[in-house]
């Protein structure tokens, strides 16, 4: 069965995954720790915002990364 089934043939989608799971995970709390003060967002929630930001992110990445080497490239008929 395991030559019928090929694997982590699919790294570019992790490879995007993890490039936008970064870009939100420093850019949202740059854009939110940046404005906080002009939106008048107090400290706490400016916090929170960043906070889920960075976990977004992280978690983004990490989903993109386990999908593009869990998830099978090729299935052929044995």
């Amino acid at each position: 069965m395991s030559k019928d089934v090929s694997f982590g043939s699919t790294k570019l989608i992790g490879f995007l995954g993890t490039i936008g799971g970064t870009a939100i995970a420093v850019g949202v709390p740059w854009v939110v720790l940046g404005n906080a003060e002009t939106a008048g967002l107090g400290g706490f929630a400016a916090t929170i915002l960043s906070l889920a930001g960075i976990v977004g992110g992280v978690a983004l990445a990490t989903v993109a990364v386990f999908l593009s080497l869990a998830i099978p490239s090729k299935v052929s008929k044995g």
